[in-house]
């Protein structure tokens, strides 16, 4: 667990999730579904369709051996401002990423934060990290993010599904034993 500041004076912790967080992490991602389905990966209506069940296991990354999960929670109001997660699936993949709109941007720092934590995950499983994020206008901003992180498109696509467009990879090489630089921990 870590605190942070947000560059506007607001502070935040990042902690791994736990099973009793899941109806943190439901909300969460009703939100995220809400504002930005094709970032979640589901419809609104798919999302509330998922049982506590499921909602418990998402929570559960946070402590699993083969993904993890952490969220940034804002230290006033104890709202969950992100999340961000990450699984093994032939190799490290970047899943779950999603910001509550007024902490969007660098100033605020963090995505930043969050994806530290991924990074300091990542070694000793796979030679590089890849993500799916959606090609259209709304996918820039993360493509953006993606790309100051060193990730860049990988030439592979695959259509959304329930929502016109596609999703391109992204890909970041991971050497063994690499850590994180510049990035304050």
């Amino acid at each position: 667990m870590r605190t942070e500041s947000d560059g506007q004076g607001a502070r935040f912790t990042v902690r791994s999730t736990v099973e009793d967080d899941w109806p943190l992490v439901r909300q969460t991602r009703i939100e995220n579904a809400t504002d930005n389905p094709i970032s979640y990966g589901a419809t609104l209506a798919t999302t509330l369709g998922m049982t506590e069940d499921d909602w418990r296991m998402r929570a559960r990354r946070g402590t699993a051996i083969d993904a993890m999960s952490v969220a940034a929670v804002h230290d006033d109001t104890g709202r969950w401002i992100r999340m961000m997660s990450a699984q093994e699936q032939d190799g490290p993949i970047l899943t779950g990423v999603w910001v509550t709109p007024e902490f969007r941007g660098r100033v605020h720092g963090v995505a930043d934060a969050l994806f530290a934590e991924v990074l300091a995950w990542v070694p000793g499983r796979g030679d590089r990290l890849t993500l799916w994020v959606d090609e259209g206008p709304a996918g820039l901003p993360a493509r953006r993010f993606y790309a100051r992180h060193g990730f860049t498109p990988t030439g592979r696509r695959r259509a959304i599904g329930f929502a016109p467009g596609d999703s391109i990879e992204m890909a970041m090489p991971v050497p063994g034993g690499w850590e994180p630089s510049g990035i304050d921990r």
